[in-house]
């Protein structure tokens, strides 16, 4: 009998141990308490991305952990309450936490803080038939739009149920898919610029950037496209099955998965800054958009929108090649590398000379969603 209790406690401290070991275990701890503890939050797109990972921890640990995440999201905006807007794309994606605190809380502060959010988001630049533009100075749309504000909606449709917030992300992914999406492939190009004249320049893009005929720029880029894969399967998530939505959106990640196997670096498991240029000598593994596209298949995995087991030993690679290859040990837990710095819109050269940074928020953000999601699809956890 003894002899039996010591083996089931062997095997509970080893079970513990082995969950508490995993690397994605690391980067979070690193990320939470070193990187970006909420005490640095600041209202931006950057942290916003690691702000839709903790909001996502929230929703899969059990019980007993929930209120670190909750702690963190609350410290988070109390911080930049002040600073809670609304008027750019941008501007917009912080705002998922106040969306989040009114879901869980009720407290109408967080309410009153979405919907001068949401108010001044309807008052953003459009395009005529009503794509919102990226940038307040030249209406430009961009793939990266669609998480800023996407991840807002979706968050305001789990807390009200009003249904026109999906409705609008919806409508937004058409808009921005007719103008950004590649037949051949089903990615998309990273812009598309409505003036008849070349783009003015500013903080981080490259002038005259638009085709002259298209509008469109030139590169499809990894991490424009990573933002779309976390976009609709998030989406897929709160959606309800019997809402036409859910097939439009399945539709959607189906057509932009499809191809990613192929893209694939297999020595690696990663995916590269301009994904469709694999062969090319300058390009380079970049593993914010690896993470991201991992997640999308996973995604269409777990909802059974792709089964075969091509899809699933991309994501095993993935998993394995982001953890070998894009990790690096700090005194406080796991950091992440290979992360291409904040880019705008340009050609070829541009893209391939953007910084490769370690960390950032959105990095080690998209490094806990796809691990962590990874994981619990495995029985790691």
């Amino acid at each position: 009998m003894m002899k039996r209790l010591f083996t089931l406690i062997f095997i509970s401290l080893f079970t513990i141990a082995s969950y508490a070991q995993t690397w994605v275990d690391s980067v979070e701890t690193y990320a939470m308490q070193s990187y970006l503890p909420p005490t640095k939050y600041v209202w931006s797109w950057q942290h916003a991305a690691f702000l839709n990972t903790m909001v996502k921890r929230y929703d899969q640990v059990a019980e007993s952990e929930k209120q670190q995440y909750l702690d963190y999201i609350e410290k988070a905006m109390h911080r930049t309450k002040g600073s809670a807007n609304g008027k750019t794309p941008n501007a917009v994606a912080s705002g998922l936490g106040m969306a989040f605190l009114f879901e869980k809380t009720g407290d109408e502060f967080y309410k009153a803080k979405c919907d001068k959010i949401f108010a001044q988001y309807q008052k953003v630049k459009r395009t005529p038939d009503g794509a919102i533009s990226h940038l307040p100075l030249t209406l430009e749309l961009w793939d990266d739009t669609v998480f800023m504000i996407g991840e807002f909606m979706i968050a305001m449709y789990r807390a009200t149920g009003d249904k026109k917030y999906l409705n609008e992300l919806a409508n937004q992914f058409r808009l921005h898919r007719e103008k950004l999406r590649d037949e051949k492939t089903g990615l998309w190009y990273h812009g598309w610029d409505a003036n008849d004249k070349n783009s003015v320049p500013y903080f981080c893009g490259q002038m005259g950037w638009p085709d002259d005929e298209t509008r469109v720029s030139g590169e499809i880029w990894g991490r424009g496209n990573g933002w779309l894969y976390i976009t609709l399967a998030d989406g897929l998530d709160v959606i309800p099955r019997d809402n036409p939505l859910w097939d439009e959106f399945a539709g959607y990640l189906q057509e932009m998965v499809v191809n990613l196997p192929e893209l694939q670096d297999e020595k690696t498991g990663h995916w590269f800054q301009l994904p469709v240029r694999k062969d090319d000598p300058e390009n380079w593994i970049e593993s914010s958009c690896t993470a991201m596209f991992a997640y999308g298949i996973l995604s269409a995995l777990k909802h059974g929108i792709v089964d075969d087991r091509i899809y699933n030993a991309a994501v095993e690679r993935a998993y394995e090649g982001l953890h070998q290859h894009s990790t690096e040990q700090t005194k406080n837990g796991l950091t992440c590398t290979n992360v291409c710095t904040g880019t705008c819109i340009g050609d070829k050269d541009y893209y391939l000379n953007r910084g490769v940074q370690k960390g950032r928020p959105f990095g080690l953000g998209m490094f806990i969603q796809f691990g962590m999601l990874y994981e619990n699809e495995n029985g790691l956890r």
